[in-house]
Parts: C-alpha cells; sequence; structure tokens
C-alpha cells in the first residue's frame, strides 16, 4: 500500500486565511485539526457536530488536506472514547484526507472510582505494559477508520525513569506491534532533548524509518528553563539544520508540515512574508527527501520484543502512572504512592502551567465578554486568583463549552455581586448552545442589553442603566 506524496504544508486556523491566500502557490497540503471546529452537542444521534462554515472554507482551497487529531489520544489505559468516531469519519470524507493521526498520548485517568480528563495530552508509561496498551487502541481504532493511521511523537517533560524504556524503543516497538504510520514531530524530539531526555539522533537511530509519512516542524519557547512545545514561532536555526540531515533518511515520506498557531502569529506581529519564506525554507528541505531506496508504507507487523531492562526501580503499571501524574497535573489530592515520586520531577510543574494555560484560554476565549466584565471590576491578580481557585474544585473538559458552564456554575457559588454579570453569562451560555444545537435560545436580561454588551465588546465598564426584564433571542 502506497499514500501519495502531498508534499510541504501548514496548519489550519480560520486566522490564517489571508496567508493562505497569498501564499496558495507555495502549500500543497493544509494540516486539519478537526477537533477545533467541532462542536459538543445533546444530539442523540451524534455527541459532535461539525462547522460547517470551517468546512466551507477549506473547500475554497484546493490544496489536499490531511486530519490530525488533537482530542482523543491512542496511548492511555482508559477504553477508547469512541464516541467522537462518527464525527471524525465526517471530517475524513469532507477532507477526502488519504490518511490520519493522533498522538501518542493520554488525557484521562481513573481516580477514586470515576475518570477525569487531564487538560492537556500526557506521556504514557514507556513500559512494555505501555507498548502493549497503545498499540491495541491503535488496532481497534484503525478497524473502524476507512484510511490508513499513524501516531505522532510526543513532547514529554519528565526526566526518564529508571528501567522505563528510551523514547525511541518506544515509539519503535508501537508503530511495530500496532503495524502503522509514525508523524515524526522533530520538534517534540528536540524539546525533549533539550529538556533531559534522549537525544534526537538516538531516538532515529531506534526507529523504523519506513514508518514515517509525515514530518513536523515548529517553534517554542522558553519557561522557567525547560523549552516548550509551544507551536510559537518559526523553527529554530539549530533544528533546521538537523533536519536537513533528517529528511534524505525517511524513504517514505509523504507530506512536510509546519506548525503554528494563529495566535501567536498576531501577538508576535509575524508578517505573511515571514511565513511564506518559511515555507519555502520547508519546499528546499522537501526536495531533499528520501534519497535512499523506497520500501512500501505499511510492512508486516513484528512480535514485540521487550527490551532487556535490569534495575531494582519497580516501574508503576500503566494505569498508576496515569492516575499518579495526572493527579498532579490537576491538581487532586494524590492517591497513588507514585505521585509522591512524581512530585519531585520539577517537569510537573511544567505540566501544571499548560493545563492552567489551556484552561485560562478556554475560559477567556470562550466567555469573552463576562470575562471582560470579571477582569475590569476585579482587577487581573483577583481574577487570576480566582481561576486558580476554579481549577481546584471542579476537573478540566476537553471542549471549551464545557469548561465554560462548569465557570458559569462556578461563579455562580462565590456570590460576587457584580452588576450585569449574570445577564452576561446567561447570553453567553445561550450563544454556545445556538451553535452546538442550530437551534434559537431565549436569553433575559434584567436591563436593556445592548449598552452593556456593548461597552463590553470596546473594552469598557457597562454604564448604569435603568432596570426592567428584557427578553431576546439569539439565533444560529
Amino acid at each position: 500500500m502506497f499514500l501519495p506524496e502531498l508534499g510541504v504544508g501548514i496548519i489550519y486556523f480560520p486566522g490564517l486565511h489571508s496567508f493562505f491566500e497569498i501564499a496558495q502557490d507555495a502549500i500543497d497540503v493544509l494540516e486539519v485539526e478537526p477537533q477545533t471546529f467541532w462542536y459538543k452537542t445533546r444530539s442523540q444521534d451524534s455527541d459532535y457536530r461539525l462547522n460547517q462554515e470551517v468546512v466551507q472554507q477549506l473547500s475554497q482551497f484546493g490544496q489536499r488536506k490531511i486530519v490530525h487529531g488533537v482530542g482523543f489520544p491512542i496511548g492511555g489505559t482508559t477504553p477508547l472514547d469512541l464516541s467522537y468516531l462518527l464525527a471524525f469519519k465526517e471530517t475524513i470524507a469532507a477532507l477526502n484526507a488519504p490518511w490520519c493521526s493522533e498522538h501518542l498520548s493520554f488525557n484521562r485517568f481513573a481516580s477514586e472510582q470515576d475518570e477525569f480528563n487531564t487538560g492537556f495530552l500526557c506521556p504514557p508509561l514507556q513500559s512494555p505494559e505501555g507498548v502493549q496498551k497503545a498499540a491495541a487502541n491503535i488496532r481497534e481504532l484503525k478497524a473502524k477508520l476507512p484510511i490508513p493511521f499513524a501516531f505522532e511523537t510526543g513532547v514529554n517533560y519528565l526526566q526518564p525513569l529508571a528501567g522505563e524504556m528510551s523514547d525511541g524503543q518506544f515509539f519503535a516497538a508501537v508503530a511495530e506491534e500496532a503495524d502503522c504510520g509514525i508523524v515524526l514531530d522533530l520538534h517534540n524530539l528536540w524539546c525533549n532533548e533539550q529538556n533531559g531526555r534522549q537525544p534526537l539522533q538516538e531516538v532515529l537511530a531506534e526507529l523504523p524509518l519506513e514508518r514515517v509519512w509525515e514530518v513536523h516542524l515548529a517553534g517554542g519557547q522558553d519557561y522557567r528553563g525547560y523549552w516548550l512545545d509551544a507551536h510559537s514561532d518559526l523553527v529554530p536555526l539549530p533544528l533546521m539544520e538537523l533536519a536537513k540531515e533528517i529528511i534524505p533518511r525517511l524513504p517514505n515520506l509523504k507530506a512536510l508540515i509546519f506548525e503554528i498557531l494563529e495566535d501567536f502569529v498576531r501577538i508576535k506581529n509575524i508578517q505573511p512574508e515571514v511565513l511564506l519564506e518559511q515555507v519555502r525554507q520547508l519546499r528546499s528541505l522537501w526536495d531533499s527527501r528520501g534519497r535512499c531506496r523506497r520500501v512500501p508504507t505499511t510492512l508486516p507487523s513484528k512480535l514485540l520484543n521487550a527490551p532487556s531492562i535490569e534495575t531494582t526501580d519497580r516501574l508503576p503499571s500503566a494505569a498508576e502512572w496515569e492516575t499518579a501524574l495526572g493527579e498532579l497535573i490537576t491538581l487532586r489530592p494524590i492517591t497513588q504512592p507514585f505521585g509522591n515520586n512524581l512530585t519531585h520531577d520539577p517537569g510537573t510543574q511544567v505540566f501544571q502551567h499548560l493545563v492552567a494555560s489551556q484552561r485560562g484560554g478556554m475560559v477567556v476565549t470562550s466567555l469573552h465578554l463576562s470575562t471582560r466584565l470579571l477582569k475590569l471590576t476585579l482587577g487581573e491578580p483577583q481574577f487570576q486568583e480566582l481561576l486558580e481557585t476554579f481549577w481546584k474544585t471542579a476537573p478540566p473538559k476537553l471542549f471549551a463549552s464545557e469548561e465554560a458552564l462548569n465557570w458559569a456554575t462556578y461563579l455562580q457559588t462565590r456570590s460576587l455581586n457584580i452588576p450585569f454579570l449574570e445577564d452576561v453569562l446567561r447570553f453567553e451560555l445561550a450563544s454556545h448552545q445556538v451553535l452546538s444545537e442550530g437551534t434559537p435560545q431565549h436569553v433575559k436580561f434584567s436591563s436593556d442589553p445592548f449598552p452593556i454588551l456593548s461597552a463590553l465588546q470596546l473594552g469598557y465598564l457597562p454604564p448604569p442603566t435603568s432596570t426592567g426584564e428584557c427578553e431576546f433571542v439569539v439565533q444560529p
């Protein structure tokens, strides 16, 4: 089975629409993260609904598309959450994607007879058991998908455990046991090396490079001595030089993707010409691909041969590892003895920071008017304190609409007595419901809503208004 060569691409975000228009001739393929344009619904037919406006925007571009999941990783021990499968397959069909991928990570864990979301993609335990669990998940998912599947090599801010498999051994064993492709994220592996894990070149020496279908390159940033895979900048020059050595060694490379978040393009004022030059540099890399002999994309599966490990340190089970790490980074009480060991790894604080950033971003983005009202009334320090208290009382959610609902519920318990807050929250939550359900919603205000909403939209505290109940309809 041979996959089509797609070429050089970039991650798709609606905010980069103008760049895509001027860079049409330089871009061959768009990487699409489907969960970013899904709505969580209450429908009996499907838990998720595609944003058809984004699908229509994507259809305007003639480039091929590949689907790269970011919400349902395959590296954990909890049963696969297949509630997303219908929407995933609808996305694949709508975009005519030749293959799809997900992260070799976990984002759910069991604790105290319940299941929680971690709020971030977390590294699985790199043990023979971890290999078997991930491979079984991939095989189950492959059987339900209409196109080939690959996993992405993940980032890990924790120090290696005594007795665990090396990063390269783990990735290789999962790929061989599951008989699937690999999305080789070079920036992830470069981050791992910068943060004290296995050197990138050693990882590559242990990988079945013929299974690499896709390569990701990105930029990052410093955080307390760690290098973060933040997708926040251009590709660092040292990594670009490494890529020049690596790309020619990949005999079955089908796509080379640059990843950058639209928020950082705006914040750092990265001009379209600069992005275009980055894509052109990737074109030069692409032209050097696979100079060694080509081999079939999918190879016969091999039986897993676990590495021989001699150590007196007992590795936890894969489930114990997930619970210990999940509880730590979501600020839950520690129930696993191994969690006490992990507290000594400063990498857990990095994950805590990333979870907080992710959750804060969800709240601010999805409830931007009520968030602005809180900041203007309380001030930034007290608002941050309010967020931090909320994180300790409610576990993370995967979708922003769910996080927003929990945040609104939490605010109601605080009796903040902030004028217009309840009204604005009702309006924004109703707007979310309109988007997810596609049906009109009636919203009540205790006074004329338009001066209130207009002032907040412009960044000002609403002026005093006369009271008197008002009701209006939010339309799809």
